[in-house]
């Protein structure tokens, strides 16, 4: 069980997937939130390899609209409906399958985009990024998020404005279109 760090679910437990080993510390999860403070409210988030979907329910917790949670596993988008239910959330969809198929065929336009991928699939940091750029698929003033270990390529040029966090192994790059 991990919990909700702010906002108006804040201190309500999420249930992780057994499979999921690193869930988002809720040191990174609160430093992320406060760095989009001024960019969640009204928002569309989509949460890509969403686990347990905390990213994206801290978001909904403080003030986003709706948010699209993507996970592979079968088990992790049920634990993501469990959540939702348990909140009694209703602003979101869980889409059970890889971040490609949820990017080729959903169409939406996402205010914020969480991007945290098993940290072994450094290329998804460059070409999801880029993907949604060259696709018109993140709003004008919109963010990538993301938060991985070591050292990932991604495509800053892009981007007007980039922020990076460090929280000990955990990294945090914040991408402002």
């Amino acid at each position: 069980m991990i919990k909700v760090v702010g906002g108006k679910y804040r201190t309500r437990n999420l249930e992780v997937p057994p499979h999921l080993e690193v869930p988002s510390k809720s040191i990174v999860r609160t430093g992320m939130m406060n760095a989009l403070s001024m960019d969640l409210s009204g928002s569309v988030c989509l949460d890509l390899f969403a686990g347990s979907g905390a990213l994206g329910i801290e978001a909904l917790s403080r003030g986003a609209k709706f948010c699209y949670f993507a996970d592979l596993d079968g088990t992790s988008a049920d634990v993501i409906r469990k959540n939702l239910m348990t909140l009694k959330e209703n602003n979101a969809k869980v889409i059970h399958s890889d971040f490609a198929g949820v990017l080729k065929n959903y169409n939406d336009k996402y205010d914020i985009v969480f991007l945290d991928p098993p940290y072994a699939m450094k290329d998804v940091y460059k070409d999801v990024p880029r993907f949604l750029i060259e696709n018109d698929r993140l709003s004008p003033n919109g963010v990538v998020v993301l938060e991985y270990e070591g050292e990932i390529e991604t495509p800053k040029e892009l981007f007007s404005r980039v922020r990076e966090y460090h929280y000990g192994r955990t990294k945090v790059m914040i991408l402002w279109r």
